[in-house]
């Protein structure tokens, strides 16, 4: 053994040493890409490790303790390890960068960087692959210096077990999805996937009035005031909104002057029919112009009553803003507020369309209500939509409401919002995860 061999091997037995001896994994990391320079001559070390979607990402760069992930020498280097083909993760390879295959992936290659590389695979005995130190130098490696490589890859390998991670789910995992036990987990994954299973959708929920009074006007108008607040109980007979009456009273006292005159001409002409034909022949016209005008009167009259609009049942008021009400135009017929009964409640579900299933009368459901997610409200359904509408929201859903199928304490209030799941028939277990996606593809591919 000749003295150069000596050296080397003395160097070996150093870094192995400073390899041992490493507190962390960094640590450990940073010597093996430059310890090694001092058995081996190289211009660049890098060591790569697996990260998600059979990518690697570079680690440890010799001479540098911090890595720039933007750096044109980084990007290319994770770049050449995405060329297919390029690695094997059991073999060590040479390969030279000038190479044509490698330069048609149109990877951006730093000027006056290296033509040759050496790729290693790294391993450890407890979590097996790891990654791959890439050794760049301007001239290729003898082979002497690759053994040493091979060696002192293998020693960084086997160091690299006393900072793994023992009796972890991620290792427990590993475990389970190597050997024969693969194959066992995957054919109770598949048997699992024909296990029957509830179908379910989630949708929001609003708890609204059950067979509530809606407040229409009853004549074309202008509201002067609306009387009650909203949540406020009121009484059958009460008077609850107040319209305008000026122009309605001006009609009524018009009529009156109108009915007045009419009678005043037909007394005249009863008098005068005495001594004169004509006017005898003008009193049948004469007293249906009285019955016409009384008419006239009395639907005045009818009209100017309706100007203060009651209560028809009892309950509570649910009022939009009463200072947006006042002074607002109203035509005959037009909504102004409903009156429901706090206890006789039911929760309108709007299920979108692209969340629907095939949902039967009765299906159970179970009621989320914001101020109480922890609890839930067992519901059924009473009826659905035909077709769907928009929503506020303007999203386009069918319209699912259902009633309490339990005994509560405490109603909900109207206008509580929550979130709903409803129940649907029973499907597998595959249907319910790969419904959606099946449904994408299907429409995607056109079938």
């Amino acid at each position: 053994m000749n003295e150069s061999s000596s050296i080397k091997i003395a160097r070996l037995l150093t870094v192995e040493k400073k390899l041992r001896d490493a507190e962390s994994q960094v640590e450990l990391e940073f010597i093996f890409v430059n310890e090694l320079r001092s058995i081996v001559d190289y211009t660049f070390a890098f060591f790569l490790k697996p990260s998600q979607f059979r990518q690697f990402k570079v680690q440890s760069i010799s001479d540098l303790s911090v890595i720039d992930r933007t750096a044109p020498t980084v990007k290319f280097i994770e770049d050449l390890f995405k060329v297919k083909g390029l690695v094997d993760q059991n073999e060590t390879k040479e390969i030279d960068l000038n190479d044509q295959a490698i330069l048609s992936n149109n990877l951006n290659r730093p000027e006056n960087f290296p033509n040759h590389a050496l790729i290693v695979p790294i391993h450890s005995r407890l979590a097996g692959f790891q990654g791959y130190l890439l050794l760049v130098n301007a001239e290729k490696l003898n082979d002497s210096d690759k053994e040493i490589i091979s060696h002192i890859s293998s020693s960084f390998g086997h160091a690299l077990n006393i900072f793994m991670p023992r009796g972890t789910f991620g290792s427990f995992i590993r475990n389970i999805l190597s050997g024969w036990l693969k194959w066992l987990v995957i054919g109770i994954v598949v048997a699992c996937m024909f296990i029957p299973i509830q179908m379910s959708a989630l949708a929001p929920v609003e708890v609204i009035a059950k067979d509530a009074f809606i407040v229409t006007s009853p004549i074309q108008g202008v509201v002067e005031k609306v009387l009650v607040q909203t949540n406020d109980k009121v009484s059958k007979g009460d008077n609850i909104i107040k319209l305008d009456d000026i122009d309605h009273k001006n009609r009524y006292e018009i009529a009156l002057q109108e009915l007045e005159v009419a009678e005043a001409e037909l007394l005249r002409n009863k008098q005068s029919s005495f001594s004169n034909q004509a006017d005898k022949a003008k009193l049948i016209e004469l007293a249906t112009q009285v019955k016409l005008k009384k008419k006239e009167l009395d639907y005045a009259k009818d009209v100017l009553d309706y100007v203060l609009i009651q209560a028809e049942m009892s309950g509570i008021a649910i009022v939009e803003d009463n200072l947006d009400w006042q002074g607002r135009p109203v035509s005959l017929g037009e909504k102004i507020m409903t009156i429901a009964e706090p206890n006789n409640i039911e929760f309108l579900i709007n299920l979108q369309t692209k969340d629907s299933i095939v949902i039967k009368k009765d299906a159970p459901v179970k009621i989320f209500l914001d101020y109480d997610p922890l609890n839930s409200i067992s519901a059924k359904v009473n009826r659905i939509s035909y077709k769907p509408e928009l929503t506020v929201e303007n999203i386009l859903a069918y319209k699912v409401f259902a009633s309490i199928d339990e005994n509560l304490n405490e109603i909900p209030r109207i206008g509580l919002r929550g979130s709903a799941k409803i129940y649907g028939e029973e499907v597998s277990i595959f249907y319910y995860i790969f419904r959606v996606p099946l449904n994408i593809t299907r429409q995607f591919i056109g079938f």
